[in-house]
């Protein structure tokens, strides 16, 4: 009578283990589709900007970045030669204490939804401080900032890089709309943030956490824009 209970319970764990790692599977599978759909979309809007006329940092370029806060950061020498110029950058806004007329934000390569309960990878986050005087909200849909790269060296950087003095094109572009819960812990977050130091954020990324995305091919076309 033992074994057999023994037996059963075996028998009711290894299903158990089965469906967890079937769910597992399955979660991951929607995720990293979730990824690309938001990667594609970026993509779009990046190819319809270029065939406007516009140059765009490219993403990949900035994923090529290598360090932790503890080393500090290591850049590719293409994105060295950037530093201190003017660059185009396209992406997702994230806010860090501020949800609407936000001065200071993250930009980053997915919505940071995509990132499922991991912070994102340091290399696909982007500390933006805009102009003096502007301000905005954030957006659903990927949206252009254009600004001054800084490349943070040196180790204990909170953020790898920062766009300074930017400006933001929010053409057409959906406000997000965000959970009282969520604001009260967004602004809990950024209490550490002064905008005028790159470095001052207390709780943010640590480590390189996720592998690069895997890029989609460019569509050839542009989008049609949004009515």
């Amino acid at each position: 009578m033992r074994r057999r209970v023994v037996r059963d319970l075996g028998t009711i764990i290894g299903v158990v283990v089965i469906l967890a790692a079937v769910v597992g599977i399955n979660f991951f599978m929607r995720l990293e589709g979730l990824q690309a759909k938001f990667e594609k979309i970026r993509r779009q809007y990046e190819v319809q900007a270029a065939q406007a006329g516009t140059e765009v940092l490219d993403w990949e370029l900035l994923r090529d970045t290598k360090g932790t806060i503890r080393s500090g950061a290591t850049f590719p020498e293409e994105l060295r030669s950037k530093a201190g110029q003017i660059v185009n950058l396209m992406g997702f806004t994230t806010p860090i204490d501020q949800f609407r007329a936000a001065t200071h934000f993250m930009l980053l390569p997915l919505p940071i939804e995509c990132y499922f309960c991991q912070a994102p990878p340091m290399r696909d986050v982007m500390l933006v401080h805009l102009t003096e005087g502007e301000a905005t909200d954030m957006y659903e849909e990927p949206i252009m900032l254009t600004g001054k790269l800084v490349l943070n060296e040196g180790k204990g950087q909170q953020f790898f890089y920062t766009l300074e003095d930017a400006t933001v094109s929010t053409k057409g572009a959906t406000t997000k709309s965000y959970a009282k819960q969520h604001r009260q812990e967004g602004q809990s977050l950024g209490k550490g943030l002064d905008p005028g130091h790159a470095g001052a954020v207390q709780e943010m990324p640590k480590e390189q956490l996720l592998p690069p995305a895997e890029a989609p091919q460019a569509p050839t076309q542009a989008p049609a824009p949004a009515p």
